[in-house]
């Protein structure tokens, strides 16, 4: 089992418009409803005649706030935290993002397409991290669509040998229909022990969709947002556990992205830490359990 803790980055460009809504600007009167963009953000007004309120001044906790903030822009919702709202394209989405600090893992969840190339720029020399291909290989005739070639589904990858330092920037290049990205994770990986493929390493799949019934026996189903959680089997060494443990300290409430191997997409998870238990023996090699509660 592997943990990746991000490290942070900044947006430097998105080859799609930041045209969610038009920007703020002091001197337009709202209305009731009315939507606009301040700092990367979507605004809604929740009063009519809203004249020179800043958005990003309004106290979002208290009842009455006359902007309501309803989500990012489009354009950065690949780094909001949440896996349910992706960043959407044409094809090709081409998304640039400066490294703040040293890494050597990169993850991309909730990919939808059909080949995503990772490349780094560093010194003025381009690198290519990783190529992501899922569905079908192209083919232009109906003998080789006999003998394609149909490579895996990618909604979850770990490119855990990608590696580079503070002030490189990471280049996505999404190609595909409907090309998008839940969110994209750059960090440092952090080895835990070996994973075990037995009952102990399960997912549980979470839904928050909703089935009601009224009293003539007519049901309304809504759709809501879907989690995962995944609890890994782990032997590890007792041997520099310590380091480990600590570790497991640091990124308590923090969401990283945990994955058994790189090539068991379904056990690959982001979410926070909520659960392990050390045996009290600790013999010099050990088994243990870890549960990742996976974000929506």
């Amino acid at each position: 089992m592997y943990i990746i803790k991000p490290v942070p980055f900044s947006l430097l460009s998105v080859s799609e418009p930041e045209n969610d809504a038009p920007v703020w600007s002091i001197g337009t009167t709202y209305p009731l409803g009315g939507t606009v963009i301040r700092n990367g953000a979507v605004f809604v007004s929740s009063i009519a005649g809203n004249l020179g309120l800043d958005p990003d001044n309004e106290p979002q906790e208290l009842v009455g706030a006359r902007w309501l903030r309803k989500s990012v822009t489009n354009i950065r919702k690949f780094f909001d935290g949440k896996l349910s709202t992706k960043t959407v394209g044409t094809s090709p989405l081409v998304i640039e993002v400066t490294l703040n600090a040293n890494f050597n893992s990169v993850a991309l969840l909730e990919l939808t397409s059909s080949e995503t190339l990772v490349e780094m720029i560093f010194g003025g020399v381009t690198t290519v991290l990783g190529t992501i291909v899922s569905g079908a290989e192209p083919v232009n005739n109906w003998w080789k669509w006999l003998n394609t070639t149909f490579f895996s589904s990618s909604h979850r990858v770990v490119l855990p040998d990608a590696s580079g330092f503070s002030g490189a920037v990471i280049r996505l290049t999404i190609t595909g229909p409907n090309p998008s990205i839940g969110e994209l994770v750059v960090g440092r990986s952090v080895r835990i022990g070996t994973t075990t493929l037995n009952s102990g390493t399960k997912m549980r799949n979470r839904t928050f969709s909703t089935n009601t019934t009224n009293q003539f026996g007519d049901t309304t189903l809504v759709k809501r947002v879907r989690a995962r959680d995944v609890t890994y089997s782990v032997v590890a060494m007792r041997d520099g556990f310590d380091s480990v443990a600590k570790f497991l300290d640091e990124i308590d409430g923090v969401a990283v992205v945990s994955y058994a191997d790189a090539d068991w997409e379904q056990f690959t998870n982001y979410g926070t830490i909520i659960d392990w238990e050390l045996p009290a023996d600790m013999p010099n090699q050990f088994k243990f359990a870890i549960t990742t509660q996976g974000v929506s």
